[in-house]
């Protein structure tokens, strides 16, 4: 386990690390400063608004970034690598441009009785472009496996939009916190205005256009799934219940959420080499039992410590957030899918079997939709956290026994 986390910090995992940490912090310290501001109600639109966002947001461009760093990586000539950026940045902008009509028209027709949702979603769309430009030069950072430059940008965006965030959403409320959401994505152009736009038909050495495509959709529309799982309940809630019940739920779900990133880290670190090592099953397996390893030991540290000051960790984000009920549960449920869904996931996308996330994603999507659909009417807010503890433990385990399945073959 010491040689696994001297090579993660070899690779620039540190860095990659201190990004999201910030990142993740810094967004829950804007969420916390938000809902003391903002009312239950303003706020609960808010967290709808983004919600709704982020079911789209996962696929924003058709995947290109996906396909950027799994094809990018494996990229030795740096010709061939700045064309692959170019090709996919274009027609990823226009697949782009299509999704947002796609998202604008699902809303009208969601949400046509309530013209404040669609108005709202409709000023988010500027967000969705922002994120689409960001993610792209995130993939391509990665994709030459420039750790550093990664997590550089990553923090300069994080912390630009934490400043903007306090300050608009101080003056000016909610107005003000979704005018900093929307305008923060196009400060990357403060840090790298290189944009490269060009619709010429480009052949790979290593690759066919199709199969990048074919990889990124499908790639893509599984993280899409994923995302979806992981909302359902806010959308939900949202549809069956009140707007402070959102707000309610979010603040609950917050801390655990979050924890996942500390899994992030290491894999978002690790994932271009395992793209590489993608035929290699003993490093592949080396990898798992470190991890499992190490994050065995992280998650009872994190449940120790978590249900210990459970009050006064939530207590942070006011008086108002007091039951500690759901909390526990999702707390129980951010610990399983850190140790087998998040690694899992990244680990059949670098043998290329995405596929199998494809069909758990949308099993687990079907199960979980109708589960609270049933269940929220008559159970609450704690029905909803416990169906979204069987979901998130299932979609870790499911995905474990299918990469161990497919890994027998290579």
């Amino acid at each position: 386990m010491i040689a696994f986390i001297k090579d993660f910090i070899a690779k620039k995992g540190i860095w990659v690390g201190l990004s999201l940490l910030i990142s993740r912090l810094s967004a829950f310290l804007l969420s916390v400063f938000v809902a003391r501001i903002l009312s239950k109600e303003d706020f609960g639109a808010a967290t709808f608004g983004l919600n709704f966002l982020t079911i789209f947001l996962a696929f924003s461009g058709f995947g290109a970034a996906q396909g950027v760093v799994k094809y990018g990586s494996s990229i030795a000539d740096s010709l061939q690598k700045q064309l692959l950026f170019r090709y996919a940045f274009s027609y990823g902008l226009i697949y782009n441009f299509i999704l947002t009509i796609v998202m604008l028209l699902v809303s009208c027709i969601l949400y046509w009785e309530d013209f404040s949702k669609i108005y709202l979603i409709f000023l988010f769309s500027i967000r969705f472009l922002g994120m689409y430009l960001v993610e792209q030069k995130k993939a391509e950072y990665r994709a030459e496996l420039d750790n550093q430059s990664f997590a550089r940008f990553d923090i300069f965006l994080s912390l630009i939009s934490f400043i903007l965030g306090v300050g608009c959403t101080y003056f000016w409320q909610l107005n003000g916190f979704i005018f900093s959401l929307c305008i923060s994505p196009f400060f990357l152009f403060f840090y790298d205005r290189r944009l490269s736009f060009s619709l010429k038909k480009i052949t790979f050495d290593d690759f066919k256009s199709k199969e990048f495509w074919r990889f990124s959709w499908t790639t893509a529309l599984t993280t899409q799934i994923g995302e979806l799982v992981f909302i359902l309940d806010i959308f939900f809630i949202g549809l069956l219940m009140q707007q402070q019940d959102v707000a309610y739920y979010k603040v609950s779900s917050m801390i655990p959420m979050n924890i996942l990133v500390l899994g992030f880290i290491f894999m978002q670190t690790e994932y271009p080499k395992l793209c590489q090592h993608h035929r290699d099953k003993k490093y592949q397996y080396r990898f798992i039992f470190n991890y499992w390893k190490l994050f065995s030991a992280v998650g009872i540290l994190i449940l120790a410590v978590g249900l210990f000051f459970d009050k006064p960790i939530l207590s942070i984000f006011g008086n108002q957030y007091q039951n500690t009920e759901i909390y526990r549960i999702l707390l129980f449920a951010a610990v399983i899918s850190l140790i087998f869904r998040v690694l899992f996931v990244y680990m059949l996308a670098s043998i290329g079997k995405t596929v199998w996330n494809l069909i758990i994603s949308l099993f687990m999507l079907f199960a979980t939709s109708l589960s609270l659909y049933l269940i929220i009417p008559e159970y609450g807010l704690e029905g909803v956290s416990y169906v979204t503890f069987v979901c998130l433990a299932l979609s870790g385990i499911f995905p474990a026994f299918a990469y161990f399945y497919e890994s027998k073959k290579i």
